[in-house]
């Protein structure tokens, strides 16, 4: 999956792209803008959107002083019941009523969480912004949140330089925006709140990013000052110590966001409808081929059994006309293809012997070219009698002697000239039994 990640500044905005896909990290590069009178946020937003490709997964960190936060007991386990309750739970506790807010949580331990909000309008302005440059971010949340995600990262306190968060097991359990650096007095201040508090004191303050151009004086502050630096693990995505500075906490913010742990602003009204939008004209597509498909295939079922019943037409109409030629003689028949079947069963036969067709095509097998045609041909049970032309009364004594295996029995009948020297003939006689 890859994430564009966009983190918004109260002087800059910086941008990082990344992959992720399982255990592996890419970083296509990052770039920073500065906000000035001729560079506003919207040309800047156009500029990101010029150079987007492909279709990432688009983060946008907002300044953390937009976010409130508060840790609040729930008895439930369930994230997403946490979020639903969260507006009734905190109504008339924070300084806005809470159908201007939206929600969001991170869990601590079970049973707690720290209950985060901001103004739907604040939120709503900078998205449509974003949105009319072609950028439009699928969540809005804020780097800090994402910074357990860090790495090599321990608990105590984090900062980058513009807000300041307390990591205990890995979760994050306060965030304080940082006004101004240096930040020396706001660590100090911090830590005396969460001493009154009677949370546990942190032992540990993580530098990263701009906050190591400010260091606090560690004289002043009763905890060990350590940064993030650029590890062999991470010196592969990473060309140089600071670009590792640069892009670490975007690099968070992508992770969170992978693991799925990263709070998401954009709800209810607010929510990303893009992704859904383009899911349903995907659906739609689909249903149209499909639909295209369904009827392409009822339409070549339709031409099939079109083309099935013109040739079934056919046949009963050359079947009919042959009737006619058969049976000149009879009245016009309720179903000629019935007729002809029986015609064709008793011409077949049914005793077992052989059938007239068969007798038949064994007399043209023998007639030779010397017979000039069989005229008449009757078959009653096993006698068969002949009528035909032949060229001579020689002919006709050897297709006596050719059909004479055939026939148990066979006799000549009256040989009768013509003028053009050809005669007719008859032949009448008994077929052999089968077998015999």
């Amino acid at each position: 999956m890859d994430y564009l990640i966009i983190q918004l500044e109260q002087q800059r905005v910086r941008a990082a792209r990344f992959g992720i896909r399982r255990n592996a990290l890419s970083c296509a590069g990052a770039v920073e803008f500065e906000l000035t009178a001729e560079q506003p946020l919207s040309h800047v937003a156009a500029r990101l959107a010029e150079g987007l490709q492909g279709a990432p997964r688009v983060v946008l960190c907002l300044p953390p002083q937009l976010f409130a936060q508060r840790q609040v007991d729930i008895p439930l386990d369930d994230l997403r019941k946490v979020r639903e309750v969260l507006p009734a739970h905190l109504q008339g506790e924070i300084a806005i009523p809470a159908e201007e807010a939206v929600f969001d949580a991170l869990p601590l331990e079970s049973g707690r969480y720290l209950a985060l909000w901001a103004r739907k309008e604040d939120i709503a302005q900078i998205v449509a912004l974003f949105r009319d440059a072609g950028c439009e971010p699928q969540i809005v949340t804020a780097a800090p949140f994402a910074w357990p995600y860090l790495p090599d990262v321990q608990d105590g306190l984090v900062s980058d330089g513009s807000a300041l968060a307390q990591l205990c097991d890995g979760q994050v359990t306060m965030v304080r925006p940082l006004e101004q650096v240096p930040f020396g007095p706001a660590v100090a201040a911090t830590c005396a709140m969460l001493d009154l508090a009677g949370l546990p004191d942190p032992q540990r303050l993580t530098l990263f990013g701009a906050a190591l151009d400010y260091p606090p004086d560690t004289a002043e502050l009763p905890l060990t000052v350590n940064s993030l630096g650029l590890s062999e693990q991470m010196a592969p995505l990473f060309a140089t110590e600071s670009v590792f500075q640069q892009a670490v906490g975007l690099l968070a913010v992508a992770r969170a966001c992978h693991a799925g742990q990263l709070p998401d602003f954009r709800r209810n009204e607010l929510a990303w409808t893009s992704g859904d939008v383009r899911l349903r004209r995907q659906l739609l597509v689909t249903a149209v081929l499909a639909g295209i498909a369904v009827v392409l295939l009822f339409a070549g079922e339709g031409l099939r059994y079109r083309a099935a019943r013109n040739d079934l037409a056919s046949l009963n109409k050359s079947i009919a006309a042959i009737y006619r030629e058969v049976f000149p003689a009879r009245t016009k028949a309720v179903d000629e293809v019935s007729e002809i079947k029986g015609e064709i069963r008793k011409m077949a036969g049914s005793d077992g012997t052989s059938g007239i067709l068969d007798v038949l095509k064994q007399l043209a097998d023998l007639k030779g070219a010397t017979i000039n045609g069989l005229y008449e041909a009757e078959l009653d049970g096993r006698n068969l009698r002949l009528k035909g032309d032949a060229r001579s009364i020689q002919a006709v004594n050897d297709f006596k002697a050719a059909v004479t295996p055939l026939m148990a029995t066979v006799e000549a009948g009256e040989v009768k000239s013509r003028p053009d020297g050809t005669v007719t003939f008859s032949l009448w006689g008994s077929l052999k039994e089968a077998g015999r």
